[in-house]
């Protein structure tokens, strides 16, 4: 299903341009990205309203996104499993036991 159009005032249509130099477009970009906004968001937010709010967020490594990701996968097999069958895998228990050690682990290295 096709995502609704937006009504031409919801639509952002007009482009805004302002040259900047090098070293200020790279001071834009960082902040932006502390920010985690594109530095179009960004500029739209200080534009608009003078101020960018920064919400703090614990920001993963990829690594540790792309074993989440897997663990997903797996997660996903054993629920289909459970369904498909009616017995809980033998491992599943101990799996989940193991990834919730490697969360605590991971927050305390943080601290």
């Amino acid at each position: 299903m096709a995502r609704p159009r937006k009504s031409a005032a919801e639509r952002r249509s007009e482009i805004v341009r302002f040259a900047v130099r090098p070293n200020e477009y790279a001071l834009i970009l960082s902040v932006a990205k502390a920010a985690r906004m594109t530095v179009s968001d960004y500029g739209r937010a200080m534009c608009l309203k003078g101020e960018v709010t920064i919400k703090q967020t614990r920001a993963l490594d990829w690594d540790t996104l792309d074993q989440l990701r897997r663990i997903g996968i797996n997660l996903n097999q054993a629920v289909y499993k459970l369904h498909a069958t009616g017995e809980i895998p033998s491992d599943l228990e101990s799996a989940a036991r193991s990834v919730e050690d490697f969360m605590i682990s991971r927050l305390e290295d943080e601290s």
